[in-house]
């Protein structure tokens, strides 16, 4: 099976090549048969076995989702160029860092590969001389690419603008350009009582304890005390805070009743299997529009995501212009 996929993977690469039967010539004047090249960058070649390696292990997540072997080709080939892509993009990213004089100290290299190997392999290094030799590489190699990998976060994070850079003006235009992604349905924060059949206490039992729960509560017991004393749910430590819910996540014979009372209203016992509900209505918002104010953080955040993406991209085509990049698939 393994052999397969590889084989499909292969077929997959070459499909589409420019030059499928010919020599490729490099920049340095090396002779690149495109059978095994897909790219070069600056003096880094990008072999078609490193690019299969990162490949394969998602072929079957990609063929399980593929209608058809032209689909299932196309879409091979897609993942194909944004790893190549990827691996470029990290070599000139590299590039810059080092341009700019700038290094990582080895004792920070030493503690975050010490940590890798205690989290992935348990500290056990033969296991892992085992895993990076089936990858087909050195432990050289492997710290070389751990290092690449910290340098693209640290370069990644440096065009991320901050929070404190989103005005409130552009907050509130997004908000009123947005509003139906704030709509909310009507909710309510919920308190709850759950008796439940058992060895000791039968339906009969459980529905004259819920009418005495009731009965205790109307001449002012405090709901919380008689949740931890009597409810059966998970929730009886914290008083029988059950947290907020929109209208319709629950159960229809709850829901109905919960929307239909004020803050501070108790519902009748309601049966539902073995288990009898009482709940109490703590607090409730209405359906509608959320302010501003509820959601400032989620809009300031989507905002500094978008202004990332876009800064990044831009730095990104500014240095594959300044490069030396070819493709040859």
């Amino acid at each position: 099976m393994k052999q397969k996929f590889a084989a499909t993977i292969a077929a997959a690469l070459l499909a589409g090549s420019a030059l499928a039967d010919g020599l490729l010539g490099s920049p340095n004047g090396r002779v690149l048969g495109n059978n095994n090249i897909l790219a070069v960058v600056e003096d880094r070649v990008i072999t078609r076995a490193e690019v299969m390696k990162e490949v394969e292990p998602f072929i079957p997540q990609i063929k399980a989702g593929s209608r058809s072997e032209f689909e299932f080709t196309h879409r091979v080939n897609a993942y194909v160029r944004e790893i190549v892509q990827n691996m470029v993009d990290r070599e000139l990213i590299v590039k810059e860092f080092k341009a700019k004089g700038m290094s990582i100290p080895q004792s920070y290299l030493d503690t975050h590969f010490d940590d890798y190997l205690a989290k992935e392999f348990n500290g056990d290094r033969a296991e892992f001389i085992k895993y990076i030799q089936a990858q087909g590489k050195t432990l050289k190699q492997f710290r070389q690419d751990q290092e690449k990998d910290i340098i693209v976060s640290y370069m990644q994070n440096q065009k991320r603008q901050s929070v404190s850079e989103i005005s409130p003006a552009k907050i509130k235009e997004y908000y009123e350009a947005n509003k139906q992604k704030w709509h909310s349905p009507a909710s309510a924060k919920i308190g709850l009582i759950m008796l439940k059949n058992s060895m000791y206490s039968t339906s009969e039992d459980n529905k004259k304890l819920a009418a005495e729960i009731v009965e205790r509560l109307k001449k002012g017991e405090k709901f919380e005390d008689l949740a931890r004393r009597f409810s059966k749910d998970d929730s009886a430590a914290k008083g029988g805070d059950w947290g907020w819910y929109k209208k319709g996540e629950l159960n229809p014979l709850l829901d109905k009743q919960v929307f239909a009372l004020d803050a501070g209203k108790i519902t009748e016992p309601t049966a539902i299997g073995d288990m009898i509900f009482i709940l109490k209505v703590e607090e409730k918002k209405p359906e509608g529009i959320q302010s501003i104010d509820d959601v400032r953080e989620q809009i300031e955040w989507t905002i500094v995501e978008q202004n990332g993406k876009a800064l990044y991209q831009k730095w990104l085509e500014g240095l594959r212009r300044n490069a030396f990049v070819k493709y040859y698939q």
